[in-house]
């Protein structure tokens, strides 16, 4: 009977650990899809609003472009 639970458990712990590897990047994987999404959405709105709003768009163009150069300024 002892032989059996030690068993199943060491299945069970297999089992587990083997799930916890197929998992290993999936994190990163959402994120990139997260920031793809919000990319293509300010594309959007900045398409959408060259025509009836200029001003939108060039604020928002020019609001990425600053806190691109604030971000990249630091590593440079």
């Amino acid at each position: 009977m002892g032989y059996m639970l030690m068993a199943r458990l060491h299945a069970a712990a297999l089992a587990a650990w083997e799930h916890r590897r197929q998992q290993d990047g999936q994190g990163t994987v959402e994120y990139v899809g997260v920031v793809v999404m919000v990319t293509l959405l300010i594309a959007a709105i900045a398409l959408a609003a060259k025509g009836w709003a200029p001003d939108i768009g060039g604020g928002l163009k020019k609001a990425i472009s600053e806190s691109i150069k604030r971000i990249t300024g630091s590593f440079g």
